[in-house]
């Protein structure tokens, strides 16, 4: 989408396309139970469609996976 000052198309830098980007905890260190678990589902859906553990998969899980991945 262009911006409106100068209506060039810029590439959104905030949206991290690979797993190996990607953060659930986004830089916040006090986040509720609930909002982690709700940020684990979004990262299941879009990068763990053929993982067959995914619906056993819990924060620890998460970040075992994150080491494997770097």
């Amino acid at each position: 989408m262009a911006c409106n000052s100068c209506r060039k198309k810029r590439e959104n830098v905030n949206n991290a396309k690979t797993a190996k980007g990607y953060d659930i905890m986004g830089g916040y260190g006090n986040l509720s139970e609930r909002q982690i678990r709700a940020r684990l589902e979004n990262f299941k859906r879009s990068f763990c469609t053929t993982c067959e553990s995914r619906y056993a998969c819990d924060y620890k899980m998460y970040l075992e996976c994150k080491i494997r991945l770097r």
